[in-house]
């Protein structure tokens, strides 16, 4: 794991949980008519998660480069 090679403050990886938390339950932003017909997530939490997707994966991508885990190009 990435957090075995580098520091990551403890509030942020819980905070990566908490997100990861609302992507994957029924309400959440990946499963939202799986319980109904109607979504509970509109098109403001979609937008956001796509901002806050692209930002994680910038971070992981520049702290495995930093830890000397990917090719920095």
């Amino acid at each position: 794991m990435l957090d075995a090679k580098i520091k990551i403050h403890e509030a942020m990886k819980l905070g990566f949980t908490k997100l990861y938390g609302f992507t994957s339950d029924e309400h959440g932003i990946r499963h939202p008519l799986l319980e109904g017909s109607a979504a509970t997530v509109d098109e403001t939490d979609a937008l956001f998660m796509l901002g806050a997707c692209a930002a994680f994966v910038s971070y992981l991508i520049n702290k495995a480069r930093a830890a000397g885990l990917l090719d920095s190009r």
